[in-house]
């Protein structure tokens, strides 16, 4: 009676531990996620180019139960888990089987494990013990309940291990069969789904006879469960074609194991946000031909050890290909991206700040600026030459890249407007950031590059002129575009065409097959060589330097990143023309300018001539000619030249009124229009310049200088 109580007690507690363990247990699943399978990039046609292993080094791709032929699928139940579809993790059934098995034999020849079980194995590997396969069989239990057979199927599939570092059954298809598991037929899917029990003594590669024999044993299995009907396993054995592959040679999974496009593929990885898929937008051979044209180049240039390029799609804004250096396999510094990394842009910025002067009506290309000694406090900068040339075009001034009329212009916008554009572009860092500073303290040598950019972010921002002024991050993938409607207008369309016109106006050196605008730039100190050039098609830049900072007097942009530009610019036309340029006409209507200055001309202008202005961007009239200057000045009544103080909303709302009226009004060198005296513009805090000009030209232009406060 004591023994039977003791036993009802001893059974009641066994099967409410039982029942309640699985309470207790943590998902597996959580712990599976974290072993990540191999990393995938395919380049813009969808073509496989590299694989990355990620967790313990495994080959293992993740795919869907779809993508397994429904074969393999049969063969690894039968072989595993032939009720898989009917137990909850636990196939009492097998345990009990199993059990009766090894008492009667003495030793253990059978462990009853189902496929839930073996997963909560992979998941979270431990020691083999009774109290092991308990817990084993808890979370089992635990996994069914929170997800369904299909997923616990696909997850087991794509997890097994199939020799040495192959895991899950795509792999093991590659590696074993040069195949795609989807197309597996019921040979070698039984040959394959043998081998989980013993994975690397049936390896066919090493093991042939043994995973033959395992093979046939699969198939008695399939046999034995009702997967096949009886007499076929024999014939499957015997007559369907096993497909491997020829193991003398590495398999296809080696041979993209070595990328030559490194670089490129850390940078779509990152934006890719680390998925296993990545659809970048490469093009290999456009990269190829590039990697070419830079090592030619290189060779030429004497204390010149790497270089580096950046192409960008201009419709898609795709970066299609990027050389981040020439050797990456240096062991010193080949893997630094020198396409990332922050350099002296010398005169590459130069067209941004014209822009930004066209879309202020402050010049136009026919427009007259000093080349002269210049002096801000203690910064006095001169030309690459020393020279000066007094006054010229401001054609002239940005395609012979002068510094001092750069400089003048930056003075004139002033530079805290110059950093928001190039914050704007992505050249800097947003300007209510910390890292905002920093630019500000360059002031106005911030035109000639003094703060440092990078290759890519420069390309990028080039991309901009011939897309018509429109702004969006460049990528690295397919699979990631912006809406053309939520792209940010930096530049009028107006400016941009004018800016084109000037930086096509003179051929590069060399056998030019294509109409590029093109600018160079050389870091002070020769440091650093640039070229940027766009056609309608793509934007490319391209540098050349030493890692190491080292200077070398071949670096000069002009001799140096120049005619590697335009080789390039060759390879990638070789098959095909460029498109051709938009019509300008329109935007860059001819209108009277003043001979004197290149301003919009007025009748106290004795000289005119037809120049070249921007369509929607009314230019300054000339304030030079004698006559204009007798005239009585405007007087600006509202605001006034004092400080105002910020409203709840962070800005000062203030009328705009003159003496007489129309006026045209600028705020901040910016055209804004003919404001009603009776509406009010919201000032946000800062220094803020009114200017108020006579479209008459009965009284002379007038300013007004205010600040807004917080």
């Amino acid at each position: 009676m004591v023994v039977c109580a003791a036993a009802t007690i001893f059974g009641a507690a066994a099967w409410t531990a039982w029942s309640l363990a699985p309470s207790f247990c943590s998902d597996p699943f959580t712990d599976l996620k974290k072993q990540t399978p191999c990393r995938s990039y395919y380049d813009r046609q969808g073509k496989l180019l590299h694989i990355e292993r990620t967790y313990d080094y495994q080959w293992r791709f993740d795919i869907p139960l779809e993508q397994i032929s429904q074969e393999a699928v049969d063969v690894i139940l039968a072989a595993e888990d032939a009720r898989f579809y009917d137990h909850n993790g636990v196939d009492l059934q097998a345990v009990a089987r199993a059990a009766w098995q090894n008492l009667t034999s003495g030793r253990i020849i059978s462990g009853a494990s189902t496929i839930s079980m073996q997963l909560v194995s992979i998941a979270r590997p431990r020691k083999r013990s009774f109290k092991t396969k308990f817990i084993q069989a808890a979370e089992a239990r635990k996994m069914e309940k929170l997800h369904s057979k299909r997923e616990i199927l696909t997850e087991y599939l794509n997890r097994i291990p199939f020799g040495g570092k192959i895991h899950g059954i795509q792999a093991a298809a590659v590696y074993y069969f040069g195949l795609d598991a989807k197309t597996l037929n019921r040979a070698e899917a039984s040959l394959l789904c043998g081998l989980p029990q013993r994975p690397n003594a049936y390896r066919p590669d090493r093991h042939p006879e043994q995973a033959r024999k395992r093979q046939k044993l699969v198939l008695k299995l399939m046999e034995r469960n009702g997967f096949l009907k009886p007499g076929m396993a024999q014939e499957i054995y015997e007559n369907e074609p096993l497909r491997l592959r020829d193991f003398r040679y590495p398999s296809a999974l080696r041979s993209y194991a070595r990328p030559s496009h490194r670089h490129y593929f850390t940078m779509a990885r990152r934006e890719a946000r680390n998925a296993f898929d990545v659809k970048c937008a490469i093009d290999v051979e456009f990269t190829e031909r590039i990697q070419h044209a830079l090592s030619q180049h290189v060779q030429q240039l004497q204390g010149v050890h790497d270089a580096a390029a950046v192409l960008i799609d201009n419709r898609t804004r795709q970066v299609v290909s990027l050389v981040g250096t020439l050797d990456y396999n240096d062991p010193l510094n080949g893997q630094v991206n020198v396409a990332t990394a922050i350099r002296s842009a010398g005169s590459t910025l130069k067209p941004f700040i014209y822009l930004e002067a066209f879309d202020a009506g402050l010049a136009t290309m026919d427009t007259i600026i000093k080349d002269t000694p210049i002096r801000f406090g203690d910064y006095a900068p001169t030309n690459y030459d020393g020279r000066f040339n007094q006054k010229l075009r401001i054609a002239e001034a940005l395609s012979l890249s002068l510094n001092t009329p750069a400089v003048r212009l930056v003075a004139e916008l002033t530079p805290e407007r110059v950093i928001d554009l190039f914050a704007s572009l992505r050249l800097t860092a947003p300007t209510d950031s910390p890292d905002a500073q920093t630019a500000k303290k360059h002031g106005l040598s911030i035109a000639l590059g003094t703060m440092g950019h990078s290759l890519l972010n420069l390309a990028q921002g080039y991309a901009v002129i011939p897309n018509g002024g429109l702004f969006t991050p460049a990528t690295f993938l397919t699979t990631t575009s912006t809406p053309p409607e939520e792209y940010e207008r930096v530049f009028t369309p107006d400016a941009c065409a004018l800016v084109t016109k000037i930086l096509s106006m003179r051929r590069l050196a060399g056998d030019v097959s294509v109409g590029i605008a093109w600018k160079t730039g050389t870091s002070n100190g020769n440091h650093d060589a640039w070229c940027f050039g766009y056609t309608a098609d793509y934007t490319l830049g391209v540098w050349f330097g030493n890692k190491n900072g080292r200077p070398a007097a071949a670096l000069v942009g002009a001799s140096a990143a120049a005619p590697a530009l335009v080789d390039i610019f060759n390879a990638i036309y070789r098959n095909s023309a460029p498109s051709p340029w938009p019509d300008s006409s329109v935007l860059l209507p001819l209108r009277p300018l003043c001979a004197k200055s290149g301003l919009a001309a007025t009748p106290s202008c004795l000289k005119q001539f037809a120049g070249t202005t921007l369509q929607s961007i009314p230019l300054r009239p000339c304030d030079q000619c004698g006559v204009f200057a007798k005239k009585a000045p405007i007087t600006i009544l509202s605001p006034q030249p004092e400080h105002y103080v910020a409203d709840g909303d962070g800005t000062a709302k203030l009328r705009l009124r003159a003496s007489i009226s129309p006026v045209l009004w600028y705020v901040d060198n910016d055209y804004i229009g003919e404001n009603s005296p009776f509406d009010k513009r919201a000032f946000a805090p800062g220094r803020h310049v009114i200017r108020a000009v006579d479209p008459n030209d009965t009284a002379s232009p007038a300013s007004v200088t205010f600040v807004v406060t917080k």
